[in-house]
């Protein structure tokens, strides 16, 4: 799962004034390809971003700019996690940064977290957790306060009440809204984790708003999942329905089908023959036919026939 992670944008005009007399040449195109992956960026096109983002990395690359290649590098990986292909942002941060290093430059902070993020998100929740103890120690203050989150995620999902609280604690005086959501959320988790839902569903709750507010949608979405699990705790199995069927179709949207179905079969489970979980049901078969209809076509094994003396061959359908 990702977070509105502080993009490391090249804002460079793009324009065609000439660079001041003095001043280092610059690759127009490279600025150029930037900005188009910003603005994709911007817009929500997030596969798109991404593709602008890897031509200016190649651009980079020719270049043979260690700095660019950084930039390029990382921005292209947070795309790429904001268009749920965490396998591919791995990659990415992983090459740039071993690239960073051959080159005996230090990695920065934010590559590294996205390179943590991406760990996470495949599953690879040890190694995540390592990275993310390294970025803690840097000076980068919005790095250390995004992967203290990040391990209070993992904390919370091998169930470690007092790494989680830990983390909890770390975040609890956050004063800018990305990070005061990131407290929220910890602490709601702490709260059903220590059996006390009542106190979960109001911190899920304020965790939701401010997703919302900062545009993190992957967030409110887990954020409206852990308010329906607090709800479920408490008996109230529609309310819980609801808030499951609401972070399903949050996730559905944007792409996030593995979230998404999860959430719907609890809301269809929670609710089942009531007008919220037939809705959740709907929502489900449609995903599941949508994918349906993506998957690939097999090809059958075909042998040559005979013809037939009395009549042509006949030609099989297009495959």
């Amino acid at each position: 799962m990702t977070w509105a992670l502080l993009l490391l944008l090249l804002v460079a005009d793009c324009g065609g004034s000439a660079p001041d007399a003095g001043a280092p040449p610059t690759d127009v195109m490279l600025r150029r390809q930037m900005h188009a992956g910003q603005l994709a960026f911007e817009l929500e096109r997030n596969e798109e971003a991404a593709a602008q983002y890897r031509t200016a990395l190649n651009r980079a690359q020719a270049r043979d700019d260690a700095d660019a290649i950084g930039d390029t590098g990382y921005n292209l990986a947070v795309a790429e996690l904001r268009a749920n292909a965490p396998d591919k942002a791995l990659a990415d941060a992983r090459a740039t940064r071993i690239e960073l290093e051959r080159r005996g430059a230090k990695p920065f902070p934010a590559l590294l977290l996205a390179e943590a993020t991406a760990l996470y998100r495949t599953g690879a929740a040890a190694e995540a957790d390592r990275a993310a103890q390294l970025i803690q120690r840097s000076e980068d203050a919005d790095a250390v306060a995004r992967a203290t989150f990040l391990r209070g995620l993992i904390a919370d999902n091998r169930g470690d009440e007092a790494a989680l609280a830990t983390a909890a604690d770390a975040l609890a005086r956050a004063k800018t809204p990305p990070f005061e959501a990131d407290s929220a959320e910890l602490s709601a988790r702490l709260a059903l984790l220590r059996s006390d839902p009542s106190r979960a569903r109001q911190q899920a709750a304020r965790a939701a708003e401010l997703r919302q507010i900062t545009l993190d949608y992957r967030g409110l979405a887990r954020a409206l999942a852990i308010e329906g699990a607090a709800a479920e705790r408490t008996g109230n199995k529609i309310t819980a329905a609801d808030l499951f069927l609401r972070a399903g179709r949050s996730a559905a949207a944007q792409g996030d089908k593995g979230s998404a179905r999860a959430w719907l079969r609890r809301a269809t489970y929670l609710a089942a023959g009531q007008p919220v979980g037939r809705a959740a049901a709907d929502l489900l078969r449609g995903l599941n036919q949508d994918d349906y209809r993506l998957r690939p076509c097999s090809r059958r094994k075909r042998t040559l026939r005979r013809p037939q003396p009395d009549r042509r061959p006949r030609l099989g359908p297009h495959r």
